[in-house]
């Protein structure tokens, strides 16, 4: 019975999981339809500084929040490799802000998909930065292959 429960709870924190990821979707959607509509009504460096200040000040709020041991930084165990997330982070932002507005949500949304999915992929297959590799199989090549062809369904007469 104890095993059961143990394998009730490990579903239950992959669902709960697996929901923060659709919502973080939905966020990354929400970042771009707002970006890109005040970029149109203000200008993309006002948008980028806002969200970057915006950011800054979620983060910060959350470290001060979840650290019981106050406000430290170990400079020693640091590279440079570190600000890749933030770069990405503000290309993406960046990214879309601009093409919301010029080729829409769902042709944005979409293609950023793939390329998402593509580079999982291969990040998973090579064990990236400590994951768990996880083989290229014949089926997951052919679940990106149906995201390909449905997002050429969907933006053939779009674009």
């Amino acid at each position: 019975m104890q095993i059961q429960m143990k394998n009730w709870g490990y579903i239950l924190v992959k669902i709960f999981i697996g929901l923060l990821v659709l919502l973080a979707g939905v966020a990354s959607s929400t970042q771009g339809l707002f970006n890109g509509y005040w970029k149109d009504k203000i200008d993309l460096k006002t948008i980028l500084l806002m969200n970057s200040l915006v950011v800054f000040a979620f983060v910060t709020l959350f470290y001060l929040l979840a650290s019981s041991d106050g406000l430290k930084f170990s400079f020693d165990k640091m590279t440079p490799s570190i600000i890749v997330g933030g770069a990405c982070g503000f290309f993406i932002i960046l990214v879309f802000a601009i093409s919301f507005p010029a080729i829409g949500a769902l042709a944005t949304s979409l293609l950023f998909i793939i390329a998402f999915l593509t580079t999982s992929l291969l990040y998973d297959h090579f064990g990236v930065l400590n994951l768990v590799p996880r083989e290229i199989s014949w089926e997951k090549i052919a679940g990106l292959a149906l995201v390909i062809f449905g997002t050429f369904l969907s933006l053939k007469n779009s674009l």
